[in-house]
């Protein structure tokens, strides 16, 4: 935009009249082009941006190649067409408007005689001109292509590190970091629709004991299969994750403290009916889980806290049980009630 009106002002210095207002207008398609994206920052509007951009370009180029702009130096500007071509629109959508513009050139070029054009120009240049521009052509598709390869291998790249700090390599469940991105997701979310939604920690039984008699590599198959078994059992919306050792974080979006019971004791019921397969051995594995409901006036941390107890009440109180915060005692059991049954 900058370029064709400085260039625009200077032929209109030199008398160069419709040459200057030729640069003129194609400012104002560059200016409005720039702000199509900046004022509406939506895919349509950059679309559009970038195909009156290209396209203002091109014509602007092909009408310097007929009149030969200032001194027969207009053709020198397409060579300002491949790259911007490219960064705008991409190495398929870019290679596709090039090889137009390309055809759109030879025919200019070589399918009219001379008195088609202002300027005067040899074949032997107009050949040269279109080798060239080809050439340009090539090099930036071909580097259009390799930044596009190593954006896509980094991005890849990128996701995969992501990934690997929130997830659990045992379960592929959600890690702890993980699990609290989403309840504060969840919490945000909670604040705006004023609907609760409840946290769950599952707690395998007697999982030190299991390790003891298997061993620790059955004892990391055991969580892989429950881990399968809880997750075959939630919704679309809800979140399960490994919240540490043989803990799991069970987040129900919009279900309240005794809609999480009800959906819990059937999670609890399929984990006891579905033996384990462990070295093609059947093994019977429980759970006990504590829940909490989430609302407004309960941060996420209070609520995992409750949580938390209610599971130490269902342990002390029998294992293989589902106990909401609300049915336990004000003055909950501390975690070093836990510790005797180990």
């Amino acid at each position: 935009m900058s370029i064709t009106f400085l260039l625009g002002t200077r032929a209109f210095i030199d008398a160069e009249y419709s040459l200057s207002t030729t640069l003129y207008i194609a400012s104002v398609v560059f200016a409005t082009s720039q702000q199509l994206q900046v004022r509406f920052s939506t895919a349509r509007a950059r679309t559009w941006s970038i195909t009156l951009l290209i396209s203002c370009l091109m014509v602007l180029t092909l009408l310097l190649i007929i009149t030969g702009g200032k001194d027969n130096t207009g053709p020198l500007w397409m060579y300002l067409v491949p790259p911007v071509t490219m960064f705008f629109a991409g190495f398929v959508g870019g290679l596709l408007a090039l090889i137009a513009f390309t055809i759109t050139c030879a025919i200019f070029l070589f399918g009219f005689n001379d008195a088609a054009f202002v300027a005067d120009y040899t074949y032997a240049f107009k050949t040269r001109l279109l080798y060239s521009f080809l050439t340009v052509s090539f090099l930036s598709a071909f580097y259009e292509y390799s930044r596009q390869k190593s954006y896509d291998t980094a991005l890849y790249l990128s996701e995969q590190f992501e990934r690997q700090a929130k997830h659990d390599h045992l379960t592929n469940l959600l890690n702890r970091r993980g699990a609290q991105q989403c309840l504060d997701r969840e919490y945000a979310r909670m604040l705006r629709s004023k609907r609760p939604f409840s946290v769950a920690i599952a707690d395998v039984d007697r999982f030190k004991s299991i390790n003891d008699t298997l061993g620790h590599e059955q004892g990391d198959e055991v969580l892989r299969q429950i881990a399968k078994i809880f997750s075959s059992r939630l919704r679309g919306q809800d979140i399960l994750a490994r919240w540490g050792g043989e803990e799991f974080m069970f987040i129900f979006a919009d279900t309240n403290e005794a809609g999480a019971v009800k959906a819990l004791e059937s999670i609890k019921e399929v984990l006891n009916k579905a033996p384990l397969d462990i070295n093609s051995k059947q093994i019977h594995v429980t759970s006990s889980f504590g829940v909490s409901e989430v609302s407004a006036d309960m941060d996420t941390s209070s609520a995992i806290r409750r949580a938390d107890q209610a599971l130490y009440f269902a342990k002390d109180t029998g294992r293989n049980r589902v106990c909401a915060s609300s049915s336990i005692s004000p003055s909950p059991l501390s975690s070093s009630t836990l510790l005797k049954e180990e």
